[in-house]
């Protein structure tokens, strides 16, 4: 019996030790398919992912000259005059205001006004170019109610900002992208007439006009008793005109036309240009480097190289006392410096900064992530607790 049985045992020992053997490559090969599908995640969603996805979500900047911004100087600021905005193009708006038209009918030629200030605009057209447009308004009145004295209707000066307000409103300047010049013609009511303007102490202003610095210039145009009864007005367009010129000269704070104080004027454009250049250079490079989601493209990139490049020729030819180039220099040193700071593309990703495109995507990346790295943390344990088995 003991001889039959034992071949027995030894055989059942064999299958049991082979099953073993089989379980152990089958746990080994199902050990090695999960570290495989785990690094396999671990590759594509850190390896590869991240870099894909910082790679698209990342702001394009083109290289700027930085340090040479830098470098520029700003001369010191001190108390300018208060005028029309600096510009390279000026809208020249005339505007004839006729409160009244079925009492009386008016007849004023924009296009004669416009021929007479020709000769004042081309003297100062290589500094700015101007652009002359004109316009009727009915019925509407002014906004300050007039003062008996003696046989006059007087307007305070105090009262003339209350004037222009009404006015604004009709005026269609904002339209226009360039700042806007207004002339305005207003022509009084016959049973207001004479209307004139006064100071504090009833001095009729001799010019019956009035100037407001950043914004323009109003002339009263007094209808005359016989143009009343006839219901008719012809208005004297070299009179306007007249006025127009030398509303125009108090807004550019000049004295004259003369040479000499044309290049005067220009020399003191060419320094303002020169420092609103330097300093919107100076504003965009701190904003561009401040704010790392603002794109900074190609275009607005050779704009401020352009511009930077400008104002130093311009500084260089204006020392060795070439006024026409440093102008031209100047000019386009303020035309680029200004087109860069307000580029459309700057503000493309102004308002999705880093810190909210980590609130967007890890909510996406972390939930799939915290498996992949617990899983590579327990295969790294047991490759360890294995190798001391080994050793051991």
């Amino acid at each position: 019996m003991s001889h039959k049985t034992a071949p027995k045992k030894v055989q059942d020992s064999k299958k049991s030790a082979l099953a073993k053997d089989a379980k152990l490559v089958e746990d080994d090969s199902e050990r090695k398919f999960r570290t495989l599908s785990i690094l396999s995640y671990f590759i594509v969603l850190v390896l590869l992912g991240i870099p894909i996805w910082w790679y698209t979500t990342r702001v394009y900047r083109a290289p700027l000259p930085l340090e040479d911004i830098d470098e520029l100087r700003i001369k010191a600021t001190k108390a300018s005059d208060f005028g029309i905005p600096l510009s390279l193009e000026y809208d020249i708006l005339i505007t004839f205001v006729h409160p009244d038209p079925e009492s009386i009918k008016i007849q004023a030629d924009g296009s004669e006004i416009e021929t007479l200030l020709q000769d004042l605009l081309k003297k100062l057209s290589p500094i700015s170019e101007f652009v002359v447009k004109s316009q009727w308004l009915y019925l509407i009145e002014l906004a300050a109610i007039p003062r008996m004295v003696m046989d006059f209707n007087l307007i305070l000066k105090n009262q003339l900002p209350h004037v222009i307000t009404p006015l604004e409103t009709k005026l269609w300047s904002h339209a226009s992208p360039r700042p806007t010049i207004n002339l305005i013609v207003y022509f009084p009511h016959c049973h207001t007439a004479p209307l004139h303007i006064a100071d504090s102490d009833n001095n009729i202003s001799p010019t019956n006009a009035f100037v407001s610095p950043r914004w323009g210039g109003i002339y009263l145009v007094n209808l005359d008793e016989s143009s009343c009864n006839s219901g008719h007005f012809a208005a004297d367009s070299k009179e306007i005109a007249l006025n127009f010129h030398q509303m125009l000269l108090e807004l550019f704070h000049l004295n004259n036309t003369s040479e000499a104080v044309l290049t005067e004027f220009k020399l003191k454009k060419i320094e303002e240009m020169l420092e609103s250049s330097k300093r919107t250079l100076k504003s965009l490079a701190q904003l561009l480097s401040e704010i790392n989601s603002i794109v900074i493209s190609d275009q607005v990139a050779s704009q401020i190289n352009l511009a930077l490049h400008s104002v130093q020729e311009a500084e260089t030819l204006l020392a060795t006392g070439d006024k026409e180039g440093a102008l031209q220099y100047a000019k386009l040193a303020f035309k680029n410096s200004e087109e860069a700071f307000a580029h459309p593309s700057l503000l493309a990703l102004l308002y999705f900064p880093d810190d909210q495109k980590y609130a967007i995507y890890i909510p996406l990346f972390l939930p799939v992530m915290i498996p992949v790295i617990m899983s590579l943390i327990q295969i790294r344990k047991k490759r360890g607790s294995a190798a001391k088995d080994k050793t051991s």
